[in-house]
């Protein structure tokens, strides 16, 4: 018997090509998309869950109040604060200090740059076990000069030999010797390393205090828990009252603090703070993504359960006859329930094959930039365990349908005209899945344009034709880096392809890497509640970047004292009507430093929309390690990089040339815009071609089931046009339907995800109302071949009994 079922449901499966390829097509493309979506969300959720032990480690954060408001919010902390963890922490086991950087390292035959790399405690390794291949956990980051690699990087820099004991150079040719080598961390961590500089290195150099102090939160501070403790508001009570009691300039500035623990385990898909190490992925768009990888998969079955019951009618005769011969209602469902297991293993190696080729080979046509969770064999049976099962018992409703027709009527061609509760079913199924069309296409039309805004908005800056330099590593300490600089920018400017030229702490695009929360105008007694960003330029960056200045002079090459450049934000936060009103006035930094403000420039994004502009205070320095060289070019035609390439190695000879088209770089901070904007695009798509082939099934129901009645209609004079427009009503009111919940569900979406932009379009009418005419067009063109057929058929057929 069963082999006869197996027989047969094959031989159907052959015999309705129309039916089986559109249901492995919607099945195979929404299978595809489910994989994609639920394992690329589950690769972002999976960050950081690598450490033993993981949900005891934490990160201290920082945060600052000025009359309850906040001042500053980072994830950064002061370097005395790990010192006294477990005097007011005392449920900590270990506890961490971490100074991330980018370092040009290199031996004598290998040179590489911006590698990454931490200063970190001797105590690191406790508060995060790695896998150690060589060296000790307890000693190896003890010694001052003392660095612990990654095997993959203790391969590329000493090959097979033992690493042991050798030298590498960091940046200025600092010798770091080489006490251990570590397992490589996966891509997945938001704390990124394949270097472990001991601490102990900066205060033997002198760059810091051996003691730390509270003067600026500037390092990450990293605790692990002892076992069993839940009450993390216990631990924070007594970090705070650190931070109170030691942060000296709290109180003179009318400001408290807090410190608080977040999970390390989280910080990949928690609310960004300032400072972070990597940015963070909006919990949110994960959440929606994984909304439309199950809503594509419902609409897929939607339409496997329409097509089903179209597809009874049509065989009809088939039931009937096996009725008759004595066949039961359940041999009847078991049959289409066992075509349906048949075709959802069909679908799913289709639906595999899909998301492996897309995902592997051809890329980089959908979703470039974009990591997956590598997919283990136990998970490929779960999620084959999963499709079929449901889509067997999606598939359970038309089966139980199509075994209740009665065989009298049957044969005599007498089902009914499709009133009822089945057919209630069908429309409200069809209503569901027009509603997602809906509501994703709008989506995606709100949040293209939101991007559109985003690429053509002001940010009051020139990056078009801005080449940026990443500065020379080897002369961090030299004091004639400046000097250096000078000559090498005027070789360059005699370039004709150069117009201009600029060394800088940060570029546009970056988060800027200090501030400052005790800045304010000599003699004042307003202390405005704001943290000032920090940032060393020359005397080039105007020019170089475009910008307008609004009151006062730009810098000049040969400036006598400190002086300053700031925004018009800043001039509001120190208390000055309007920006001219600064100029000439001195202001105080939080190091005691008097410096005179010499000009005014109008506001400019200097990072992305999704922040307001911040107070940025320029001090005219060179940045004395790392920064950026930046010029201004004519246009990016001819071969001027390469005559820029020649000038760099005559002036730093032991600095690769890096180089970055400034438009390029700012327009990576919207990359995680870019690619939920692409995600929604390619959704759309899908989810209107799945919609449609549900309505191909709907429309070919209707067409069976009314067959006898367009006849009627046409013998008694309708023309194809009326025809064609009865049978469509249908189906506009179903689009009406869902418009009328699919339009409030689009609003209320993108209203909160354009929330997390500080500027951003306004929502208009017609961008939801567009929506729902787009899914009608698609509509009406996806039913017409059916309506057409059927209102050009000849009646005499339709009239005549089968």
């Amino acid at each position: 018997m069963l082999k006869h079922y197996w027989n047969t449901a094959l031989r159907n499966l052959l015999r309705y090509k129309l039916f089986a390829t559109i249901n492995i097509v919607g099945l195979s493309i929404s299978i595809a998309i489910f994989l994609a979506l639920t394992n690329y969300v589950s690769y972002q959720f999976s960050y950081d869950k690598f450490y033993p032990g993981g949900e005891r480690i934490y990160r201290i954060d920082y945060f600052e109040y000025q009359q309850g408001q906040p001042v500053l919010q980072t994830a950064r902390t002061h370097d005395r604060t790990a010192l006294l963890v477990h005097e007011y922490a005392p449920e900590v086991e270990a506890v961490t200090r971490v100074y991330n950087e980018k370092a040009y390292i290199f031996t004598e035959d290998v040179r590489i740059v911006d590698q990454n790399m931490l200063y970190v405690d001797s105590s690191f390794l406790k508060v995060f076990p790695l896998k150690i291949v060589s060296g000790s956990a307890d000693q190896s980051l003890t010694p001052p000069s003392s660095v612990m690699i990654s095997k993959s990087q203790a391969r590329v820099y000493f090959g097979d030999a033992d690493p042991m004991g050798k030298i590498l150079y960091f940046n200025e040719r600092l010798p770091f010797t080489v006490t251990g080598v570590f397992e490589d961390i996966p891509a997945s961590a938001s704390l990124d390393f394949d270097f472990l500089l001991s601490w102990s290195t900066m205060p033997y150099y002198g760059w810091v205090s051996k003691d730390g102090n509270f003067s600026a939160p500037w390092t990450f501070t990293y605790v692990r828990l002892k076992e069993n403790i839940t009450d993390i508001a216990a631990v924070n009570r007594g970090l705070t009252a650190m931070a109170n009691e030691h942060i000296t300039t709290l109180e003179k500035r009318g400001h408290t603090a807090r410190y608080e623990l977040r999970p390390y385990e989280n910080l990949h898909t928690a609310n960004e703070l300032s400072g972070e190490a990597k940015p963070a992925t909006r919990k949110t768009i994960l959440y929606a993504l994984l909304s439309l990888a199950v809503f594509i998969l419902l609409a897929a079955w939607i339409n496997y359960v329409n097509l089903s019951l179209a597809r009874s009618l049509e065989r009809a005769d088939e039931i009937g006859v096996r009725k008759v011969f004595g066949a039961s209602r359940t041999a009847i469902s078991g049959q289409f329930l066992l075509e349906a297991a048949i075709l959802s293993c069909i679908t799913f190696v289709i639906g595999c094959g899909l998301y492996l080729l897309f995902t592997g080979p051809f890329a980089a046509l959908l979703f470039t930039n974009i990591a997956f969770m590598p997919t283990q064999p136990t998970t490929w049976g779960l999620y084959f365990v999963g499709f079929v099962t449901g889509t067997t018992l999606i598939a359970f409703h038309p089966a139980h349908f199509i075994s209740k027709y009665k065989p009298a009527l049957i044969l005599k061609n007498k089902l009914g005209t499709g009133k009822g509760k089945a057919n209630l079913l069908h429309q409200g199924l069809m209503i569901f899945q027009l509603f997602l069309a809906v509501a994703i296409v709008g989506i995606t039309l709100i949040a293209g344009r939101q991007l559109s805004f985003m690429r053509a908005f002001d940010s009051g800056f020139n990056t078009r034709h801005t080449v940026t330099l990443r500065a020379p590593a080897s002369t961090n300490s030299d004091s004639l880096r400046r000097t250096r600089f000078n000559a090498f920018r005027n070789d360059m400017l005699q370039l004709a392809a150069l117009r201009s030229g600029t060394a800088s702490m940060n570029i546009p695009g970056q988060e800027i890497r200090f501030h400052d929360e005790d800045i304010h105008p000599v003699g004042s007694g307003t202390e405005h509640k704001q943290s000032f960003w920090i940032m060393w330029i020359d005397e080039g960056y105007q020019e170089t970047f475009g910008l307008t200045l609004l009151g006062g002079r730009n810098f000049n090459a040969k400036e006598t004292g400190l002086t300053v450049m700031i925004n018009e934000t800043a001039a509001r936060a120190l208390g000055y009507s309007t920006p001219t009103d600064a100029v000439n006035t001195r202001i105080t930094t939080g190091d005691h430093e008097i410096a005179t403000v010499v000009g005014v420039w109008k506001d400019y994004h200097h990072e992305s929309v999704h922040k307001p502009v911040d107070p940025i205070v320029f001090f005219h320095r060179h940045p004395n390690e790392y920064g950026y060289y930046s010029f201004n070019v004519e246009s990016r035609e001819g071969n001027y990089l390469k005559a820029m390439e020649t000038i760099w190695h005559k002036h730093y000879p032991n600095d690769p040339f890096i180089y970055y088209y400034m438009d390029r770089f700012f327009e990576e901070q919207y990359r995680a815009d870019e690619l939920f904007a692409k995600l929604l695009s390619l959704f759309s798509v899908i989810s209107i071609t799945v919609a449609s082939l549900g309505l191909f099934g709907m429309a070919s129901l209707a067409m069976v089931k009314r067959t006898k009645e367009i006849g009627v209609r046409k013998v008694l004079g309708a023309t194809v046009w009326n025809i064609v427009v009865m049978l469509s009503k249908t189906y506009i009111k179903l689009i009406a339907i869902s418009c009328a919940f699919a339009f409030p569900l689009a609003y209320y979406i993108t209203w909160h995800w354009l929330q997390t932009f500080a500027y951003k379009i306004d929502i208009r009418w017609w961008m939801i109302i567009l929506p729902g005419v787009i899914v009608l067009l698609a509509t009406l063109l996806t039913i017409a071949s059916q309506s057409i057929k059927a209102a050009v058929a000849n009646p005499a057929k339709s009239l005549k009994d089968q």
